[in-house]
């Protein structure tokens, strides 16, 4: 085989690249600079291109700063808008509640109602709250019939053409021209309208219209608004089931909204740092918003945030931008500056380089405070974490303990150095504690409270626990778990609802928990065809008793009777204390009144045992009236008046004995109707007049006030007390005008006394129930103060809790008027039945009375005053003062003071004296100083 010819161009030298011969004159020149020089111009150059890290850096960190800076500032304008809508929402169910609890409304009340409000100033964008009932088509005429004659002489249901059910519009409020045009529409007449009435009526909660034109808007161009629909019900304030919802529909309370004032006034319009569009569409779907805030002209939202807002059922998203302010901000010069800066650090560091070596020592030195002050800072937040009062543990990922502050062992009842490492998924006491903690490790917070033990193996107590997963860069690192033993204060409230429905003294249930025993057996005997028998007994003579023997001794006497009262009652009944020495037993499942007459005739034996009470031997009697339902009454009230009525007839007829209520005994109604008569003349003639008793300083002693009380001097029987005459004043309506007259009085009395003398201390007149329910109460007090020239604090309006129970809602509105007003406001007869927390720290309250009858249990040891004890620690810590009544020793007053609670009044001081001898106390006392009389 031939061999391939020779490549010619094989035997050629390779072309290479010449190789890099630095020049000999360049590498002279570098070696031939000084070292001193080469480092300044290195430095120059790093220096430069950090500078223009820095300023990069700057402008990424004040971006991400001002992104943050308008996120919470987005979250409070979000909160606020939905805290306000969440308050319109609660306007609509509490009018709501009212067209439940009053179905015979009039319009004049709802007016009343809705102008106390005062929606221009606490609910800007309401125009109205209005009423709209549900009627069928067929008895539309009955409706307009009732309408007429409720006063609406023009009443009329438009548009005429309606469907099977209407719901018109029968009260809205304020009165305008506006509001009034809307009465008799019916709201059925509309898709949009009908439709969300039907989602209120289905749900139960409120419901909320898309975007509208209101009727009254109509005539005056559109002006975004929507409308609020609360529907209520016939009986059940809330009916179970769908079914009885639509069942029980009875109409439906609407709270129209303009979108303008409503969203107006969460920004300053002057400088507005955020723009504000609401949409109640997906804003892609949407032409227009609903609501634009006001915004510079020729502005560029520089961020955007969308957010969701939850309105009656319905979801609207709000977009906020943010908006240039106009003042020169550090996004703007802090970049340049930092590059400039950096640039003029760069050629001043290159000059200062030299001087390195000889600051090398204060450097070192400088390391070593920074060190030093590290490590205090690490040691400050240690210190912080192990003195905490509140339980902190760390939790790791998977489970276990890292580690827990002495607070958080103490409440586990563990040592501290044996919890790290545990499993807590394992050792907590409650599951709920563990799918709490389970739920945090997944990145949910979550808070809850048990009565188990904290750790299994510790003690048992009541705990506050709270869950916070810590994140970092979107990955849990660990959970913080907060723990706070709250069984002391779980105890406390626990004391006061037995104070609310228990008798301090005996331990038996009180009047409210009795009157709630007897609707609970009413109830049972309607649906058995049973009967409830309930017993009122009375203790025969024992004023002769707490006379003779004192108070604390009349104490132990009725708790005796109490323990044998309760002896040989069946589980089913109930035996109480109404109060003083009036007890009263609920008999269920009656089948004969012989079946009563034996538990009457059991108590009379039990009771005919002597007593040994402080080495004294001695027999208590019982009066008992007996009634029964539905024989005599087919109430709580009524019951027990018959059972008072017989009771009284069992005195009469020897003591010692039992009747049961007939017809005649209705003599001694006809003496209250006598009475009442004379009492009509009395208040008519000006026979009433006032009498005014101190309110004392338990240290200085000091008047520091004074209450007015009512007397009646009758022509021919003389002087005649309130414990005679009010109770018949309360059931025949006439507290009203009494009130009314003692209110003008007493203002009047204020007047003359600060003409004559620089009176300083308030005067304090009580208001009944009826007068504080009449409405009319805030409007009667203005009145009078101006009368009389006064400001509000020259008056105290003592309201008793039971008035206040009634309807707390309705209370905080009447005090809150009263407080505008500037008077003062004190809570009467406080512990004696109805105290709680509840309602106190949401009531404008001033001062806490404590009954009389806890003050009689001050002479008896330490251990008696433990309810003024906790009524003064009470109002100490809501910032109340507190003030005892019926005080009538020094030893009382000694164990006020050492209680301290700040003042008193009762027969130590002075009883209830005239106002010529209020005069001669207040100058004798300093607390009135005369003043020249031209």
């Amino acid at each position: 085989m031939a061999e391939p010819a020779a490549d010619p161009a094989a035997d050629r030298p390779v072309d290479l690249p010449p190789a890099f011969h630095p020049d000999p004159s360049f590498r002279g020149f570098l070696r031939n600079l000084p070292l001193p020089a080469i480092i300044p111009a290195l430095a120059l150059i790093a220096g430069c291109g950090l500078s223009m890290l820095a300023m990069l850096q700057s402008e990424r960190l004040l971006t991400r700063e001002e992104e943050h800076r308008f996120a919470t500032r987005v979250e409070e304008i979000h909160g606020q808008l939905a805290d306000r809508l969440q308050v319109y929402q609660q306007v609509a169910r509490s009018a709501a509640s009212l067209a439940m609890t009053f179905p015979d409304l009039h319009w004049t009340q709802w007016n009343r109602f809705v102008e106390a409000l005062d929606m221009p100033g606490r609910y800007p964008g309401i125009i109205s709250v209005a009423y709209a009932r549900a009627v069928p088509a067929a008895r539309s005429g009955e409706l307009v019939a009732a309408m007429r004659a409720a006063g609406l002489t023009n009443f009329r249901i438009w548009p005429e053409s309606a469907g099977a059910e209407r719901v018109v519009t029968i009260f809205a409020a304020p009165v305008d021209e506006a509001n009034v045009r809307a009465i008799g529409f019916d709201m059925m007449s509309e898709a949009t309208r009908r439709s969300t009435i039907e989602r209120a009526r289905d749900s139960g909660d409120p419901a909320a219209t898309r975007a509208i034109t209101l009727k009254i808007d109509e005539a005056a161009g559109a002006k975004p608004a929507f409308i609020l629909f609360q529907a209520t019900y016939r009986g059940d304030p809330q009916p179970p089931s769908l079914e009885a919802r639509q069942a029980s529909f009875t109409g439906v309370v609407l709270v129209p909204v303009r979108i303008g004032p409503l969203v107006d006034g969460l920004i300053d319009e002057k400088r507005p740092d955020a723009g504000i569009e609401i949409y109640d569409v997906p804003p892609a779907e949407a032409e227009f918003p609903l609501y634009r805030s006001r915004r510079p002209l020729e502005t560029t939202a520089s961020i955007s945030l969308m957010r969701e807002l939850p309105v009656g059922g319905r979801v609207w998203t709000v977009r906020y931008d943010s908006l240039p302010d106009g003042v020169l901000s550090a996004h703007d010069w802090v970049p340049g500056a930092l590059l400039a800066g950096g640039i003029a650090l760069s050629i001043a560091l290159s000059l200062i380089l030299r001087m390195m070596l000889a600051t090398h020592s204060r450097a070192v030195e400088l390391a070593g405070e920074m060190t030093a002050s590290l490590r205090l800072q690490e040691a400050e937040r240690q210190q912080l974490f192990t003195q905490a009062p509140l339980g902190i543990a760390l939790i790791s990922t998977d489970g276990l303990l890292k580690d827990c502050n002495p607070a958080f062992a103490s409440a586990a009842g563990l040592m501290r150095e044996e919890m790290p490492g545990t499993d807590l998924r394992l050792r907590f006491g409650d599951q709920a504690s563990v799918f709490a903690l389970e739920a945090a490790l997944q990145g949910e917070s979550g808070k809850l409270e048990s009565d188990q033990p904290l750790v299994l193996g510790g003690r048992r107590s009541h705990f506050s626990l709270h869950f916070q997963p810590v994140t970092l860069a979107g990955e849990l690192k660990f959970v913080l778990a907060f723990a706070e033993d709250i069984g002391e204060k779980r105890r406390a409230e626990q004391h006061i609802q037995y104070l609310a429905h228990f008798d301090a003294l005996t331990g038996l249930p009180n009047r409210v928990l009795l009157f709630d025993r007897i609707a609970q057996a009413l109830r049972e005997a309607r649906r058995e065809g049973s009967k409830v028998a309930v017993l009122f007994i009375d203790l025969d003579r024992f004023k002769v008793i707490n006379d003779s023997l004192g108070h604390s001794f009349g104490d132990e006497v009725l708790r005796s009777v109490a323990r044998r009262l309760q002896a040989g009652l069946r589980e089913s009944d109930t035996v109480g204390r109404l109060g003083g020495d009036e007890f009263l037993i609920v008999l269920r499942r009656v089948i004969e009144p012989e079946d009563a007459a034996r538990v009457a005739e059991k108590v009379v034996a039990h009771l005919a045992s002597p007593f040994t009470v402080g080495g004294q031997n001695f027999v208590v009697t019982p009066s008992i009236g007996i009634s029964l339902y539905p024989d005599d009454a087919d109430d709580p009230e009524g019951l027990i008046r018959c059972a008072d009525i017989a009771m009284y007839h069992a005195k009469e007829n020897g003591r010692n004995g039992f009747r049961f209520v007939t017809k005649e005994m209705g003599a001694r109604s006809r003496e209250r109707m006598d009475l009442e008569g004379s009492l009509r003349d009395a208040i008519r003639e000006g026979q009433l007049f006032l009498v005014y008793q101190p309110q004392v300083d338990t240290l200085t002693g000091r008047i520091v006030g004074l209450e007015a009380l009512i007397r009646w001097r009758h022509p021919e029987e003389g002087l005649i007390l309130p414990g005679r005459f009010l109770p018949v004043a309360e059931e025949t309506g006439l507290v009203l005008a009494m009130g009314d007259w003692v209110l003008f009085e007493a203002c009047a009395q204020i007047r003359r006394w600060r003409a004559r003398f620089d009176l300083s201390v308030p005067v304090a007149v009580n208001v009944s129930g009826a007068q504080f329910r009449d409405g009319q109460l805030p409007a009667k007090v203005a009145r009078a103060l101006d009368a009389n020239g006064l400001s509000g604090p020259e008056l105290e309006v003592e309201v008793t809790e039971s008035t206040l129970i009634d309807d707390v809602e309705s209370a905080a509105a009447t005090l809150g008027a009263l407080k505008q007003r500037g008077v003062l406001i004190a809570l009467d007869d406080f512990g004696t039945g109805y105290s709680s927390l509840s309602y106190l720290h949401r009531l404008p309250i001033d001062k806490l009375k404590i009954d009389r009858s806890f003050i009689h249990d001050l002479s008896t040891g330490a251990s008696d005053a433990s309810v003024p004890r906790a009524i003064v620690g009470l109002g100490r810590s809501l910032g109340l003062s507190v003030i005892a009544e019926g005080v009538e020793t020094q030893e009382q007053l000694q164990l006020l003071r050492d209680l301290s609670c700040e003042s008193y009044q009762g027969f130590l001081f002075s009883r209830p004296v005239p106002a010529e001898e209020v005069e001669r106390l207040l100058a004798r006392q300093g607390a009135a100083q005369p003043v020249a009389v031209e």
